[in-house]
């Protein structure tokens, strides 16, 4: 309770700020690099009255596993387990709306369709893949501006997560034509998530960079039992304004997270490592490199891709190959 008083208090607080405060002209909404790389989300504030509709595509792709920053072989995690993962890919397609209230306070909402399908192999030689998709957990935010001149910005991102994802995804598997799916398989977290942040951008003739810090804070657990770690997001990136219609950047873009708390009894860790609430929690570090595109009239078309430069799982988990998102945005 004491937690959701303290950011109660402080979007409050911070709403009122945004409100008062004067508006000076804000970096040039026309630059290709206006907006951060595609891959960052709540990036930029809009002006009064003013709409955006954004498309996103995010892919990832896991292959092989890692314990700790160590690759481990399918084999030493059968010694352990009856069933290691050994791929997984995950799929979103994202739509987005933003609106402008005033020039203050941007309101933002995400709606995610999510695919994931995960390969196993078991200790007899059977391989089999299961499959979930459907609606994540959809989010909304409040973007209020702290700050900004002809150069600078700067914002608070004031957002929560709702349970909207299925905590109960189920396809077949050697255990049964019906079975419940480990975490990583589920597309939501199943509780209300706080997802509070800042976020920087600064601006020169040619060149932007900026920064953002995100988190997202896990309220309670949900109907099974248990609830998912918390996360820390921090991304940098600097970007290089070619002409009116195109840049290229480059972020850095490392996340830590926690290990679930509670499990869902339904679940035995001791088949296969995705089911150990114990061995969830990570931290990893990317290289991305993008390209913004402004068409004019509102619309923009970008793609930013990249691979971990570092990454460090507790225990036996699937480490990341690369990921790749692109997306479209038009602002009326």
């Amino acid at each position: 309770m004491r937690i959701k008083a303290l950011f109660l208090c402080l979007f409050l607080l911070v709403g009122q700020v945004g409100a008062d405060q004067d508006t000076p002209d804000s970096p040039n909404s026309a630059r290709p690099d206006s907006h951060a790389p595609i891959g960052v989300m709540g990036d930029h504030i809009h002006k009064e009255g003013e709409w955006m509709v954004s498309y996103r595509f995010k892919l990832m792709q896991m292959d092989g596993n890692l314990n700790g920053s160590d690759s481990v072989s399918t084999q030493q995690v059968l010694s352990n387990f009856m069933v290691s993962p050994t791929e997984m890919t995950m799929t979103g397609h994202m739509l987005g709306l933003m609106y402008a209230p005033n020039d203050n306070v941007t309101a933002m909402v995400m709606l995610p369709f999510m695919n994931k399908s995960m390969k196993h192999l078991t200790r007899t030689g059977r391989s089999f893949t299961t499959n979930a998709n459907g609606i994540g957990d959809v989010k909304l935010s409040a973007l209020v501006k702290l700050w900004s001149n002809e150069n600078h910005r700067l914002h608070f991102n004031a957002g929560f997560s709702l349970p909207t994802g299925t905590i109960d995804a189920r396809d077949a598997t050697p255990m049964g034509p019906n079975s419940l799916l480990p975490y990583p398989m589920q597309l939501g977290s199943g509780t209300l998530d706080l997802m509070p942040g800042m976020t920087y951008s600064g601006f020169s003739d040619n060149w932007s960079w900026g920064a953002q810090a995100m988190g997202t804070l896990r309220l309670g657990e949900n109907r099974n039992g248990y609830k998912l770690g918390s996360v820390g997001d921090l991304s940098v990136w600097g970007a290089r304004k070619w002409n009116d219609k195109i840049s290229t950047s480059l972020r850095l873009n490392g996340t830590t997270w926690g290990n679930i708390s509670g499990s869902d009894a339904r679940l035995n860790p001791r088949i296969i490592p995705t089911a150990d609430p114990d061995l969830r929690a990570g931290s990893r570090l990317d290289l991305l490199v993008g390209l913004n595109a402004n068409f004019g009239d509102g619309h923009r078309l970008a793609i930013e891709g990249g691979l971990p430069i570092a990454q460090s799982l507790d225990g036996f988990q699937l480490k990341t190959k690369y990921v790749l998102t692109g997306g479209w945005q038009f602002s009326f």
